[in-house]
């Protein structure tokens, strides 16, 4: 490439940025698609239009083919930003504000780049006419910058990020939208379906096979956890040993009363959070919640890899008043959490894990699902209210 014009060394960097994203583009593709058909031919038919562009700038480079790149790359940009911030228009998580990762960031920073370049050189036609100086210098930035989009899309594809998305939107399951728990509406917040790499886990929990000894163990856990629940029958019961209420009624994860003595560490038979279908004295229990406070990652938890862990750090953690009581999701801004007599807390450290083991209210969707999909009715009330119409919001406390 020495001795080339500024031109053809832009065009080869645009090449591999368009080539880069369209990678990750047909890698996720068939974890799209098997969320919502749509997705998959969205990130499908991206993939090939970038794939086009690439081979048409390398070769054949012309300035309708730069503002189609433009208008594209833009399109896409802007696609995903709502996704991230108010969640996309169509399909079954419509209104599901999905977390940023590192390979849909890196893709849009390369689509970005591929904005910028075409724009620099439809701008500047004289790039064409200028002769690069120096033998080896622009060779070698424009073939690192290659390389650099190669090995960082090649790390996109990792296990962690790989894993994580056919989990989100293949291997977990299908959501009907029949179930009372998605008829009730979204999720309340993000931390309730996303892992801490951002990955969402709402609907069945897929099941890793578990060994005799490690089965045998966890039924004693279980037993210990089902007896733990079976001491709280009612939220007066809660009171009276010491849990206070810490959410009202939510659709789908039930009303949180929390012990935080409890959270030190994790013990079957000390729950730190008991879950009821209400507020009242005489609601009753319908599951477990184990909060847990352990730097550095998710506490071992149950014996085998079923239990799930989250946690509640998204835009700055939960909206939580001076008692403890949580008044705004994570989607709460900070001024309106303070308007609620709130405070924004990120709760790092501290990890979750619901445990749906109270006889009459087994998940179907997973003793450890983040959502039991047999929870409906609406925020504030009980499971056998009429889904509110207008959407669920956690109300001021």
């Amino acid at each position: 490439m020495a001795g080339r014009d500024a031109l053809t060394y832009l065009r080869w960097v645009l090449a591999a940025c368009s080539l880069g994203a369209a990678a990750l583009h047909f890698g996720f593709a068939p974890s799209h698609l098997a969320q919502y058909w749509l997705y998959g031919v969205f990130f499908i038919t991206i993939a090939w239009l970038q794939v086009a562009f690439a081979v048409g700038i390398a070769w054949r480079p012309q300035r309708r083919l730069l503002a189609a790149g433009i208008v594209v790359n833009v399109a896409v940009v802007v696609v995903w930003t709502l996704s991230r911030t108010t969640g996309v228009v169509v399909g079954p998580d419509a209104s599901v504000k999905e977390a940023a990762t590192f390979p849909d960031i890196l893709a849009t920073v390369l689509e970005g780049l591929v904005v910028a370049g075409a724009l620099v050189a439809l701008a500047i036609p004289s790039l064409s006419r200028r002769r690069v100086r120096g033998r080896w210098a622009m060779p070698a930035a424009t073939s690192a910058v290659v390389v650099l989009v190669a090995v960082s899309a090649g790390y996109g594809f990792s296990p962690r990020y790989v894993a994580g998305h056919a989990h989100q939107h293949g291997t977990a399951g299908t959501l009907t939208g029949t179930t009372p728990c998605e008829q009730s509406g979204p999720p309340a917040t993000q931390g309730q379906v996303f892992d801490s790499a951002g990955h969402l886990h709402r609907g069945p929990n897929p099941q890793q096979p578990l060994d005799v000894r490690t089965r045998l163990q966890l039924e004693v856990e279980q037993a210990t956890a089902r007896a733990a629940a079976a001491k709280y029958p009612t939220v007066a019961d809660a009171e009276r040993a010491g849990y206070r209420e810490s959410t009202v009624y939510v659709p789908c994860i039930g009303a949180h009363y929390t012990n935080i003595v409890y959270a030190i560490s994790f013990n079957p038979a000390t729950p730190s959070e008991l879950l009821y279908d209400g507020t009242t004295p005489d609601a009753h229990i319908v599951g477990l919640s184990y909060l847990v406070y352990h730097p550095g990652g998710a506490p071992e938890g149950f014996a085998g890899a079923n239990d799930l862990w989250h946690q509640h750090t998204f835009n700055g953690g939960l909206c939580i008043a001076g008692s403890g009581l949580v008044v705004g999701a994570e989607s709460t801004s900070a001024a309106d959490c303070a308007a609620r007599g709130g405070s924004k807390i990120p709760l790092t450290d501290v990890w979750m894990l619901h445990d749906w083991v109270v006889p009459g209210w087994e998940c179907s969707w997973g003793v450890f699902a983040a959502e039991c999909p047999e929870l409906g009715g609406r925020l504030g009330g009980t499971p056998f209210d009429v889904p509110d119409p207008a959407g669920r919001l956690i109300p001021q406390g």
